[in-house]
């Protein structure tokens, strides 16, 4: 945790990039769960994600996430997730995207939640106009913590929360050439959980990312995304 704070300091104070350009997004997620016997359970997620400037953009996804709490330090993870996005000039792609990872809990049972995950995903991205498929394989490393605000602890109803994670996506291959591939995310933002089935979340999240692959770290986009999820455990 301590590299990760400083790479978001450095990150955060660094010069202004002249090249940059940033821009503001606006994301919408309802995440129902539900818990099965031997510690499974099967995470969904449906968002809708756009952009508030011209031309205008939007995508759609859908995400199924099942998992094995194998010990309290450890959860063996998946996911599939599809991804339909427009873009400007009618562009418009499909992508299927499944991955495998790991998490890791740093300290459980404590107040403050921290820990780390690690995945890998194959990215399958099918652009409309193209008529082609594209592949590749992006690891992606997330350190994470929160903490409630108001109790000791996450366990009664009606507690206020923050929560913040640190996330970075690497690709090296040259298949897919587009914003989506090299990135780095920082997301910081309050949650309230009004009793043990229902949570929800206003979040902050910066996006960084290097349009192409060939492209240097002087010509990055910056996103200012604002995230309104509604996580929902539904037994």
């Amino acid at each position: 945790m301590r590299l990760a704070t400083v790479v978001i300091i450095c990150h955060f104070l660094s010069p202004q990039i002249s090249n940059a350009q940033t821009t503001e997004q606006i994301w919408l997620e309802y995440s129902p769960t539900h818990s099965f016997a031997n510690n499974y359970k099967l995470g969904m997620r449906g968002s809708y994600r756009t952009n508030l400037e011209e031309p205008h953009w939007r995508s759609i996804e859908l995400r199924f996430m099942p998992e094995k709490k194998l010990n309290s330090h450890f959860d063996a993870l998946a996911s599939l997730q599809f991804l339909d996005t427009k873009q400007y000039h009618a562009l418009t792609s499909i992508e299927i995207r499944p991955a495998v990872g790991v998490r890791w809990h740093f300290l459980p049972g404590k107040r403050v939640t921290s820990g780390l995950m690690a995945r890998v995903e194959i990215r399958n991205v099918y652009k409309n106009e193209s008529e082609d498929w594209s592949h590749t394989i992006r690891p992606r490393l997330r350190f994470f913590a929160s903490v409630p605000l108001n109790e000791k602890s996450m366990s009664p109803d009606r507690v206020f929360y923050a929560t913040s994670f640190v996330e970075f996506f690497y690709q090296n291959d040259e298949d897919i050439q587009e914003r989506y591939a090299n990135r780095f995310w920082f997301r910081l933002g309050l949650g309230y959980k009004l009793n043990k089935k229902l949570k929800f979340e206003l979040l902050y999240n910066r996006q960084d990312s290097k349009n192409t692959i060939t492209d240097n770290f002087d010509d990055l986009t910056k996103e200012n995304i604002f995230l309104f999820a509604v996580r929902h455990k539904l037994n």
